[in-house]
């Protein structure tokens, strides 16, 4: 059961925005339910109508940015062609004497072109440098959204699980008491790996808590999934919850470590601006005897 974060209703079937992540039923959220099913995979990036504002306006730039680069594609056969055009009025300049005026207006108009087409290409540094702090804001944005919350993988899923007890059997393998009041949301949300486990994500109403929780979890090497008195083998991971960018270069990190013999301190590395593979690495090689 939701309660719907427009007017309060209870509902047990809505939305989800996937940036506030608050629930909705269908007359709040501006999406009939037959539309909304119709999104598939694309549910997962759904909005409601109060975070649509900042990220379409950024959409909205990005879209004319890439506008005003499309002319660029034709840029080389403008100039091959205008060049081609100004050698045969120079070759054929002496026979068609009479055809001067009408030849130099045509020049001049040649001219311009190749003005207007320098102009637009000295411009193209700069396009590129905002799209790339708009993407880069972008992702500042998602990640932002996602700082209070805790991913847990490796725990396998069961019909009709209770993921309040499971998160709270975890909270009492680390001493701590996770109460209902502390909890925004809590639902499991699907990953990259075949065949792999839906994570669950845990949204805290307060990032201290969050935080708590993590560094409590990182004190001890192996979570196994036996402590949480689950059978079978295995072990389960409590980490920040990064956006997609963020875990492909935290992995990049990793494996540059793993490939140079050097230990890598990636506990907060999402943090970090720009976060890039080498930039999460500390240089301290390991010693062989």
């Amino acid at each position: 059961m939701h309660t719907c974060a427009n007017c309060g209703t209870q509902h047990t079937d809505g939305t989800i925005c996937s940036i506030c992540k608050n629930h909705y039923d269908f007359p709040c959220s501006g999406v009939t339910e037959s539309g909304y099913r119709r999104l598939g995979e694309r549910k997962n990036t759904w909005r409601c109508l109060k975070c649509k504002g900042p990220q379409d306006s950024i959409q909205e730039q990005l879209s004319q940015i890439l506008s005003r680069l499309a002319p660029l594609a034709t840029v080389v056969d403008d100039i091959r062609s205008i060049k081609a055009e100004i050698g045969d009025l120079k070759n054929s300049l002496e026979l068609a004497y009479q055809l001067t005026g009408d030849l130099s207006n045509t020049v001049k108009d040649l001219g311009s072109r190749i003005c207007a087409v320098e102009k637009i290409g000295s411009e193209v540094p700069a396009l590129r440098d905002e799209i790339t702090r708009l993407n880069n804001k972008l992702q500042d944005r998602d990640q932002w959204a996602r700082a209070n919350n805790v991913e847990i993988r490796g725990i396998p899923e069961k019909k009709g699980e209770n993921l309040y007890d499971v998160v709270s059997c975890v909270g009492q393998l680390y001493n701590i008491s996770i109460k209902k009041e502390e909890i925004n949301y809590i639902a499991r949300i699907p990953t990259r790996v075949l065949k792999a486990e839906k994570s669950i994500i845990v949204a805290f109403n307060n990032r201290y808590r969050k935080e708590e929780l993590i560094a409590l979890a990182r004190k001890i090497k192996k979570n196994t999934l036996s402590d949480l008195g689950i059978r079978g083998e295995g072990n389960f991971y409590l980490n920040d919850h990064l956006t997609q960018r963020n875990k492909t270069l935290l992995n990049k990190a990793k494996s540059l470590a793993k490939d140079n013999l050097f230990y890598v301190n990636v506990s907060m590395a999402y943090k970090i601006r720009n976060l890039s593979a080498r930039s999460v690495v500390r240089m301290r090689k390991r010693t062989t005897s």
